[in-house]
């Protein structure tokens, strides 16, 4: 009997699936377009909205050919792939309680330092008034974030009490219960992916992020592989084996966030699904690891094997600004960049065309305006590639008198 996955939601772990394997496939999603129904071997409409009935819809398919695994690479549908293994009785998966434990920052950071991995010192708080007074005790300045909102969302950096109260009322104007204050630690940041399996963690990848500054914390930039000591990566490593089993993760994969600050390493999240963006291409190409893959293989109970990576280092350079204008660049050159070092083909992708408005890389409403991922054999060489493709792509500002509303998107903090 072949093996049979059920991917709740996110076409890419499909497509890897039915491309790299020959396990049969279920994709339930919602509102399904016509590709999205020739996408799988099997579709399933489902409302993700009402969870009850996907239980049942998903059981009574499951009665006729039983699934092996539930996956899904979509944050909010980890606590259903939880309790869909529970209810079909499958022997490998998330639980519902670790994907909650994940995705509740405070939960996370709870359970984090009762095993002793540090953390940066918290504040659960309910109201604005007991925000602010929460910010004062943690130390001015703290950054306040939704408890369950994953990597940049919805954060704020707040320098002073009214700050963090105007931020703590943003949270619950957005009709959640508490707001999660957390105190700001320096230091780089780096990136983990990691796959646990039967109890035993694999680090399969580490990247070192460059973020720019305060309020926004965009991620202007990151290094694979990341530039640490023997010892830092030895340490690192075990605080995510620490963390993982802290939170109950297993036949699972996660994304982590960790700081390493002058006092050591803080951790900071755990979100339980592949990470997003372009990281997953930058894995596949210098790793030999095809994250949905991966993602897939944990869930079954297993681990598969990585192919042969495609480059030996990548790095990514978002697109930012230092102050407002309208962005001018060569849009012919994408795609046909010359005298490239590198065999592998650059990614690069703009969000804003010639001749619309950009903002500071610090602005709410700024942020990054499209990135820039390279592979290849060494960092010098990518550095080279780097100044090649920024030349010819001849990126400027023109009229700096730009109005803020008329930069109409939202705020993205990462590539």
């Amino acid at each position: 009997m072949s093996t049979r996955i059920l991917v709740l939601g996110g076409r890419r772990t499909v497509q890897r699936l039915q491309e790299e394997t020959g396990y049969d496939v279920v994709f339930a999603e919602e509102n399904m377009t016509l590709d999205q129904l020739m996408l799988a071997d099997y579709p399933l409409e489902v409302d993700f909205g009402d969870w009850d009935a996907v239980v049942g819809q998903v059981a009574a398919v499951h009665a006729q050919q039983p699934f092996q695994a539930v996956v899904t690479g979509v944050e909010r549908l980890v606590p259903l792939a939880g309790r869909l293994r529970k209810e079909l009785g499958l022997a490998h998966g998330i639980t519902e309680r670790a994907a909650r434990d994940c995705i509740d920052k405070a939960a996370t950071h709870r359970l984090l330092e009762a095993a002793g991995v540090p953390v940066p010192r918290t504040r659960t708080v309910s109201g604005t008034g007991e925000g602010g007074e929460a910010a004062e005790e943690l130390g001015l300045p703290v950054v306040v974030k939704p408890r369950d909102a994953s990597s940049a969302a919805g954060l704020a950096y707040c320098a002073t009490r009214a700050e963090a109260e105007r931020a703590v009322a943003a949270v619950l104007a957005g009709g959640r219960e508490s707001a999660l204050l957390e105190e700001y630690v320096r230091g780089p940041e780096f990136g983990v992916f990691a796959a646990r399996t039967a109890g035993v963690t694999r680090v399969l990848w580490v990247v070192e992020g460059e973020v720019g500054p305060p309020p926004t914390f965009v991620k202007v930039g990151g290094h694979f592989p990341a530039r640490l000591g023997t010892e830092d990566r030895e340490e690192l490593d075990r605080l995510v084996d620490r963390a993982l089993d802290a939170v109950g993760l297993d036949d699972w994969v996660a994304a982590l966030q960790f700081t390493l600050t002058a006092d050591g390493w803080r951790a900071g999240e755990i979100n339980p699904r592949v990470p997003g963006g372009q990281a997953v291409e930058m894995i596949r190409s210098t790793t030999g690891w095809e994250p949905s893959l991966v993602a897939a293989e944990a869930a079954l109970g297993r681990y598969g094997e990585p192919r042969a990576a495609d480059a030996a280092c990548g790095l990514y350079r978002s697109i930012v600004f230092e102050e407002a204008g309208r962005i001018d660049y060569d849009a012919s050159a994408v795609g046909a960049f010359r005298e490239l070092e590198s065999p592998h083909p650059p990614f690069v992708e703009f969000d804003v065309a010639p001749g619309e408005s950009v903002l500071p890389v610090g602005h709410p409403r700024g942020g990054a305006f499209g990135r820039i991922v390279l592979a290849g054999e060494s960092p010098g060489q990518l550095a080279r590639d780097l100044e090649r493709i920024t030349a010819q792509l001849a990126v400027r500002l023109v009229d700096e008198q730009v109005e803020e509303a008329s930069v109409d998107r939202a705020h993205t903090s990462c590539c």
